[in-house]
């Protein structure tokens, strides 16, 4: 229903906003795109969607609310049923207690009517007067149908004199008959009879050959044993079906059809054309059917769909004003600021630079562009006027650089000069030092750009270092070397042994003008440990600033080259290979210094470049 109207709606509109939408295609300013955006790429989407979830929340609403009807129904008609068979347990016990039939028996030898009407009066009283389900119980034998035997319970009537009297005559004069004819085919069961919206359940008392002699009679409470009817979901009223044949006769069976309420249902059935909604169950009761029948309020249910239909269109009616409050929002806070912003660019394309534009007090964000822009343009003329001296010194700093490249080579070419002017006149020392100084150079420069050598050539490297400080301390100072020859050929990155070497010296020999230094390269599963050791102590600050250079902090330090290569080492060596490689400087058990470089051969045949 709600999808239907909705449909009528947008198809009564479609034109109008067709047509609205081809004059916005052919628009390119922000404000038309703005336009577009919102109806295309939000409106006509979210109206869509809203339509679909309409659409199935209506679907669940109904499912749901049917489901509640059937299984409430289901339940209510569970529990008249089990009312009715407590009514039949009930009137069994006339049958299976020998007092009426020995009173009875006993009244026919001896002929004691005060004795024999008191037992059956007080049999009945205790059976059936407290029962609340039932209004009035009778007892009549066939032989004499005349004389009744009753109780009642007042329990629920206002009238406590007259009603029982009434009821009794009304038995009488209407239903009697009925029953007595029931007799002959009821056998030992029970049967429900209906009068004028009297409610009865009849059950024959039979003797020892299984002939009937006395007839219990119940007339029940309809509003107790119906009363779970009320339960039942958009409950108006309710009618209950004796074999097709209704008790309250309250015109519900002319709108029903007589095959509704005459065949077994195996549950609750649920019935609704938009006019009338029904839900029913017929289910077989002894050798009779019984058919619930409740008619729905549908006024209620189609109140739950109108709901949906009202929150339809009020979401529609605020995402058209919501379309509204962004267009005007836009329009004045983004469009005009944005012209005015254009209008400033233009002039000065034109060339006025230094033009100012007004700024927009009422937004934090264009006051922002607002004032950036009159502060660029303000500043324009002073870039173009400088544009040309920062060009120059740009040109000087690449000059200074390739300076700084040819340096180096210049000064390599310089050493083997002074190399072979040594040689010639036999100064072997000199040439050695030399060697040493260009070998050493050599690796600075790195004109092949190599990230990893052998590790013989990083030792060349050390060697070439150790033979210069060898030559300044001489026999004062003394290198132990204790290295594995098959680990000769394992890539390692360059240049990460002669700084730590480097720093031994400093801080082993440097100070006291004398020392050693320790070199051990060996091999542990799949790592290669290189310690350096020297017989320097560490002190507590000199622990700290190790800490410092070690860590992972960007903390200054001295710009001392000895720490920048301790530091570039250590974290060369943990992007390469990860944490748990890298360098540790720690003491011994002697108190001497000892630096550890860790590499992870497992990497070493991508490290041969």
């Amino acid at each position: 229903m709600i999808c239907h109207e909705a449909v009528c709606f947008m198809q009564k509109n479609a034109e109008r906003v067709w047509n609205c939408m081809a004059n916005l295609v052919n628009r390119k300013s922000l404000r038309w795109k703005m336009v577009r955006m919102l109806l295309f790429g939000w409106l006509l989407p979210l109206l869509i969607l809203t339509l679909g979830m309409i659409y199935i929340v209506s679907s669940m609403i109904k499912s749901q609310i049917e489901k509640t009807i059937v299984v409430s129904a289901d339940k209510a008609v569970e529990i008249c049923d089990m009312q009715f068979r407590e009514m039949v347990v009930a009137s069994k016990n006339a049958s299976y207690n020998n007092t009426i039939r020995s009173s009875y028996l006993q009244h026919k030898k001896q002929g004691d009517d005060v004795r024999y009407k008191k037992a059956i009066d007080n049999f009945l009283a205790q059976q059936y007067k407290y029962d609340v389900r039932i209004l009035y119980t009778m007892l009549f034998f066939l032989e004499e149908p005349e004389e009744i035997y009753y109780t009642y319970n007042t329990y629920k009537d206002n009238n406590t004199v007259n009603q029982p009297y009434h009821r009794k005559d009304f038995f009488m004069k209407n239903v009697q008959e009925q029953v007595i004819a029931k007799s002959e085919s009821l056998d030992t069961g029970t049967v429900l009879m209906q009068e004028q919206g009297h409610l009865y359940l009849v059950r024959n008392l039979m003797d020892s050959s299984f002939t009937p002699y006395a007839m219990l009679v119940m007339e029940l409470r309809q509003e107790d044993m119906l009363e779970s009817l009320n339960s039942i979901w958009g409950m108006e009223h309710y009618e209950i079906f004796i074999d097709g044949e209704p008790l309250l006769k309250n015109g519900m069976e002319e709108r029903l059809h007589g095959d509704w309420i005459r065949e077994p249902t195996g549950g609750s059935v649920y019935y609704n054309d938009h006019k009338e909604a029904f839900v029913y169950n017929v289910v077989k009761w002894e050798d009779q059917q019984l058919a619930f029948v409740v008619e729905l309020d549908s006024g209620s249910i189609i109140d739950e769909m109108k709901v949906l239909q009202s929150v339809f269109f009020l979401a529609l009616f605020f995402m058209l004003l919501l379309i509204a409050v962004v267009f005007r929002f836009v329009h004045t806070k983004v469009t005009n600021p944005m012209t005015e912003l254009i209008k400033g660019a233009r002039e000065i394309a034109l060339g006025k630079y230094g033009h100012q534009v007004e700024i927009e007090e009422s937004s934090d964000e264009f006051a922002y562009l607002d004032k950036a822009f009159n502060t660029m343009s303000s500043e324009l003329k002073y870039q173009f006027e400088t544009i040309y001296q920062e060009e120059l010194a740009l040109k000087d700093a690449n000059i200074k650089a390739l300076q700084s490249q040819i340096n180096p080579h210049f000064l390599n070419n310089t050493l083997e000069i002074i190399n072979w002017e040594a040689r010639m006149n036999g100064n072997d020392k000199v040439s050695g030092m030399i060697e040493a100084l260009a070998t050493m150079l050599n690796a600075t420069m790195n004109r092949k750009q190599r990230r990893f050598v052998m590790l013989s050539e990083e030792l060349s490297y050390v060697d070439a270092y150790l033979y210069i400080i060898s030559g300044r301390y001489g026999e004062r100072f003394k290198v132990y070397r204790e290295v594995d020859e098959s680990l000769l050929g394992v890539s390692v990155p360059m240049l990460i042994i002669q700084p730590i070497v480097e720093n031994a010296v400093e801080h082993g020999v440097e100070e006291n003008k004398k020392g050693s230094v320790g070199i051990k390269i060996y091999r542990e599963s799949d790592k290669l440990y290189i310690k350096v050791s020297n017989d320097g102590t560490l002190k507590e600050s000199d622990k700290e600033k190790i800490r410092r250079l070690l860590g992972d902090g960007e903390e200054k330090l001295d710009e001392s080259h000895i720490s920048l290569g301790i530091r570039n080492v250590n974290r060369r060596l943990k992007i390469i290979y990860g944490g748990e490689c890298g360098l540790t400087i720690e003491s011994d058990e002697e108190n001497r210094t000892v630096s550890t470089i860790i590499v992870k051969l497992s990497q070493e045949g991508n490290n041969s470049q």
